[in-house]
């Protein structure tokens, strides 16, 4: 009997942990319900009295939900220079994130230098500004075992370099613009010169 009672909470847990990982952010949506002249506003503050700082078009897809405000109703978002909040009312989560693995494609950068790094489905693409781009396979990825989908290591191989890069769940800032990250990395080049760590942010978008 004791043996069943445990195997039962071992599947309870494990269907909570998979409910509560589809809830995860940063995440996709779409934005419905706006009419075809109309547009979605994006509000300084999560509350429809705030200023609007910017709009999204009425069939805009792709757009990067990094945070929900306490009560459900607005949806932190990012854009060039900046972010604002959203009516959730106005927006539909895209279906089939598995948040178990690593969203594809997912751009990555940082400053000083400036570089970037842009993870595909089948390769990587590494830059610093005013290099050659070096490409790089992914060859592992997992989540921390036992625990939700919050962070994924990465290990990725090149001609030359390895990178082992951590990207985590968490909100990012450049440090040098207003603009929110919905994913915070830190990743290492090793190499014949040695190794090298970089820190920054990536987005869906």
């Amino acid at each position: 009997m004791r043996k069943i009672l445990a195997f039962v909470a071992v599947i309870l847990f494990s269907n909570t942990m998979v409910f509560a990982d589809q809830g995860l952010l940063p995440a996709l949506y779409d934005v419905t319900g706006v009419a075809t002249d109309d547009v979605l506003n994006v509000r300084e503050k999560a509350s429809s009295a705030s200023p609007i700082i910017n709009t999204l078009a009425p069939n805009q897809r792709n757009v990067e939900v990094v945070d929900i405000s306490n009560d459900g109703r607005w949806g932190l978002v990012g854009f060039p220079e900046g972010s604002g909040w959203v009516s959730m009312r106005y927006m539909a989560r895209q279906p089939d994130q598995n948040p178990r693995y690593l969203p594809r494609p997912l751009n990555c950068s940082g400053t000083e230098p400036f570089w970037g790094l842009r993870i595909g489905n089948q390769t990587a693409q590494f830059e610093i500004m005013g290099n050659p781009a070096l490409t790089f396979t992914p060859v592992w990825e997992d989540i921390p075992i036992g625990m939700q989908a919050v962070s994924y290591a990465v290990k990725m191989q090149g001609s030359n370099e390895d990178i082992t890069a951590i990207i985590s769940r968490n909100q990012c800032s450049d440090g040098m613009s207003e603009s929110v990250y919905g994913f915070g990395i830190d990743l290492i080049i090793s190499g014949q010169s040695g190794n090298q760590y970089y820190t920054g942010c990536c987005s869906l978008n």
